[in-house]
């Protein structure tokens, strides 16, 4: 991707179109985001403005966000101040990443102001601010204090512009004093254009260079003249090079063709950055998710250890049993302040000595064993039963990380927080039950013989797929002690085709723990022989009459036969 100076100069024509809009309303998306409304030449279109260090930058978007933010203070000077206003300007600052919106607004008594609001978009330092008409700062959407930064952006300061080097804007006569400015003996040409021409990208650099062939001092501002004038012509495309996507606001001659071209920048940048932002919130509503898995189940293996250690010292209760028996047995020897009694033990028929507490009578000092010896057999039960369903819980949490890695959708990520609630791992937000829950879809793929083979991805699906939806004559199959997906053939048993339950298992396989493995076992059966056990986890159910078949996952198969998700 390259949004340069150049990408920038090429996007404020199109928003001219804002040119005398009113703004109607600022909704925020995120901490750094926002969406101005604005009503401009009989039409209504939605302005993106962000300062997010990943994704900044400033484009008309067709997208719905969600707003779930109640007002912060940003937002509030900003609806303040802008809301009601009229864009009179849109103008770059040179050739750098910074614009200049001015607006005509009135303040609470009806009086005409100005505000100008300031776009920098320069990847984490980016920044998004209001000032008044002679840039008296009202706010910013990222407060820097003059602590530990260059410049100060608060309330009440002057706005100063970020830090740089003196650059020369290629769209003037001062780029004639270029060649000057560089060192053709040093070497590393194109590092000394980047830091003496403002507003251009290493991408768009590489253009010129391909169109000069080599830089030299005649050849230098010809060439770069002769790209700004090619890249007049705007075309926006989008390159897939090396599992890395490029965007650009016109063709490209050293990328050669392009994979895909779009009718508008705002176009093109609302796909590109939209996707990548939404797989963003995902991953970062599912991380808190995540760690709260993480320590359910750290604290679980810390309990099996626990009560491991229990079983251990319980299987000191026959000793105690022992001894016990055997005190009450030769309690006629035992004489006062004794501290052990050694006997004949009649199990063994050898000697063994017993230690006993001197300031108790042997009576007390046997029913002291025999309290013990009840004390770890209890102990040892409860330890039992507590082991079990720590293992069960363990092996629930462990399917859970996995499926936490397959997230994609936001709508997964709801699945698994209420599944948490349910489980009591999660307290239940009231802002978020209040949520219109909505219906299970699953994952559908077609086998080569054209048969649908529908996938779930986190318990709430494989329930849902495994006890609701399939039929009994459906096969089931699911990879041999190892955590993963429910996957159904939706057709009976009898249809089903070798090559079908090689795919199918094939599914079941890239949709578990084992996916980057080969001859992974999977075991698969009729519906009518699984089935869901009375208080287990969610998931987890029990199968018989199943055969193994071993697979080796192969994620360009799977890509060539999923077809999307499904009711």
């Amino acid at each position: 991707m390259a949004f340069d100076g150049n990408f920038v100069h090429a996007l404020l024509s199109e928003l001219e179109v804002l040119r005398r809009g009113k703004i109607n309303r600022i909704q925020q998306i995120d901490e750094t985001s926002l969406i101005f409304k604005v009503r401009s030449q009989g039409s209504n279109h939605h302005l993106l403005i962000s300062a997010h260090p990943m994704y900044a930058r400033f484009h008309l978007t067709g997208k719905k966000y969600e707003f779930p933010f109640e007002p912060p203070m940003f937002l509030r000077v900003a609806r303040k101040h802008l809301e009601g206003g009229i864009i009179q300007e849109i103008r770059q600052l040179g050739n750098d990443r910074r614009v200049e919106i001015h607006i005509q607004s009135r303040n609470e008594i009806g009086d005409e102001i100005k505000r100008i609001l300031i776009l920098e978009i320069m990847g984490r330092h980016s920044n998004i601010i209001i000032t008044d008409q002679n840039y008296r700062i009202l706010d910013g959407i990222k407060h820097l204090t003059p602590n530990n930064n260059s410049r100060t952006v608060m309330p009440g300061v002057d706005y100063t512009a970020p830090p740089t080097d003196p650059k020369i804007d290629p769209r003037t006569e001062a780029l004639q004093s270029l060649p000057g400015l560089i060192d053709f003996n040093q070497g590393k040409i194109g590092k000394q254009i980047l830091n003496n021409i403002e507003g251009f990208s290493p991408l768009f650099l590489k253009e010129v260079e391909h169109n000069a062939g080599y830089f030299t001092i005649k050849n230098v501002v010809p060439a770069i003249r002769q790209t700004l004038s090619q890249a007049e012509h705007i075309r926006p495309v989008l390159y897939n090079r090396s599992d890395k996507e490029i965007f650009y606001f016109t063709p490209l001659s050293h990328l050669g063709e392009a994979d895909e071209t779009y009718d508008s920048l705002s176009g093109l940048l609302d796909d590109y950055y939209h996707d990548r932002y939404r797989k963003s919130l995902i991953r970062q509503k599912a991380q808190d998710y995540l760690q709260l898995i993480e320590r359910e189940y750290d604290k679980t293996i810390r309990k099996i250890d626990k009560l491991g250690d229990d079983l251990k010292e319980a299987e000191e209760k026959d000793k105690y049993q022992k001894y016990g028996e055997l005190l009450t047995a030769y309690m006629h020897q035992v004489k006062p302040y004794d501290e052990s009694l050694e006997v004949i033990d009649y199990y063994t028929n050898e000697p063994l000595i017993i230690p006993l507490d001197p300031h108790l009578s042997a009576s007390d000092n046997a029913q002291k064993y025999y309290k013990r010896y009840n004390k770890l057999k209890a102990r040892q039960n409860s330890a039992a039963t507590q082991l079990d369903h720590a293992h069960e819980d363990m092996e629930y949490l462990s399917n859970l990380l996995h499926q936490m890695d397959t997230i994609t959708t936001e709508e997964e990520v709801d699945e698994v927080r209420e599944e948490l609630v349910d489980q009591g791992i999660l307290k239940n937000n009231r802002r978020q039950s209040r949520k219109k829950k909505q219906k299970v879809q699953l994952h559908a793929y077609t086998t080569s013989n054209g048969l649908d083979v529908l996938v779930g991805k986190n318990n709430k699906q494989n329930d849902y797929l495994t006890t609701k939806k399939a039929q009994n004559n459906h096969l089931w199959f699911h990879t041999k002690d190892i955590p993963g997906s429910h996957v159904v053939i939706t057709s009976p048993a009898a249809e089903i085709k070798e090559q079908d339950i090689l795919e199918a298992a094939m599914l079941a396989a890239h949709h578990s723990k084992a996916q980057d493995s080969e001859s992974v076992p999977v075991d698969y059966t009729e519906i009518r022989h699984v089935h869901k056990v009375s208080g287990a986890k969610p998931g987890f159910v029990t199968y018989t009459d199943q055969k193994t078949v071993f697979v080796t996952p192969d994620s360009q198969k799977v890509a060539t036969m999923e077809r999307g998700r499904t009711d």
